[in-house]
């Protein structure tokens, strides 16, 4: 009895190991492996993950497989998490949605970079509110994508939660203002950088300094804003000048082009290179369809 029973153990343990069988690679930050998403909207859903981690740093990967084979959704999510180390290496700043389709689980796993902007409470709403109503009706791409949406929304502190934490899931107009310095920063430089020549810059920073000046922006007067769009043009000059240059020698190099000025990818197009180094922080939740 008692060899049977120790029998029993070793076996349970072997096949709790045995059962973490994931690539050794990511092949991007949407791993379709049970093939439950709609290939459109992989592709759309692949871009903006590769744009938000280029303007944020901050890494969500989307991971379905077709069975635990034992494991615990828990223990899967955390070896999965660590081995790919998903998020930036020195922030801790990834995010993990895990769906196990004949197993119907999933998870919402939490590096400890962003446990404060998306702690377990909101990742269980999520959950419970955006993806598994979809899921249950067998609408799985429209899940996942309100899942991508509201882990997103959480970070940028906008996720407003449909449980009783939806009067404390208020906007963030701080966070919200950075992000689209951010991404404004990265869309005019992309768009100067590849311009054939750096006067552009410099026409840029006039119209802006005679909106400004036109709609009295700060209570400006029109001798200030006359000043400022002359600075403003300078800057312009200078900016271009260096994105243009900066972009033109790599293109040259076939090196890699960095996000600040459109890139986060090779030149010629160039693959998924795997994730920053993160590490998961235990934090998280996890739901049933």
């Amino acid at each position: 009895m008692r060899k049977g029973g120790l029998f029993l153990v070793l076996l349970f343990c072997f096949q709790t190991v045995s059962a973490f069988t994931i690539p050794a690679r990511p092949t991007g930050h949407v791993n379709d492996y049970a093939n439950i998403i709609d290939g459109n909207i992989k592709q759309q859903l692949e871009e903006e993950l590769r744009l938000f981690a280029a303007s944020t740093t901050n890494e969500i990967a989307v991971v379905t497989i077709p069975s635990l084979d034992g494991d615990t959704i828990e223990h899967y999510a955390t070896k999965l998490f660590e081995s790919w180390k998903i998020g930036n290496a020195k922030n801790d700043n990834g995010v993990l949605l895990l769906i196990s389709r004949d197993d119907r689980k999933l998870r919402i796993e939490v590096g400890y970079g962003l446990e404060g902007a998306l702690p377990d409470i909101l990742a269980q709403d999520i959950i419970n509110n955006q993806i598994t109503p979809s899921f249950k009706q067998g609408d799985y791409s429209t899940g996942v994508i309100k899942g991508v949406t509201g882990i997103i929304e959480a970070i940028y502190g906008e996720y407003k939660a449909t449980g009783p934490l939806g009067k404390k899931s208020s906007i963030n107009m701080f966070e919200t203002i950075v992000i689209v310095v951010v991404v404004g920063f990265q869309f005019l430089s992309a768009i100067l950088a590849r311009s054939k020549s750096w006067w552009a810059g410099g026409v840029l920073g006039g119209v802006f300094g005679v909106v400004l000046t036109f709609i009295g922006f700060f209570g400006i007067t029109f001798i200030i804003g006359a000043l400022l769009t002359i600075v403003l043009v300078l800057v312009g000059l200078f900016f271009d000048y260096v994105v243009s240059g900066r972009y033109a020698t790599l293109v040259a190099r076939g090196s890699s082009i960095p996000w600040w000025i459109g890139g986060n990818r090779s030149s010629g197009g160039g693959s998924f290179g795997g994730f920053g180094g993160g590490s998961s922080g235990g934090g998280g939740a996890s739901g049933r369809w």
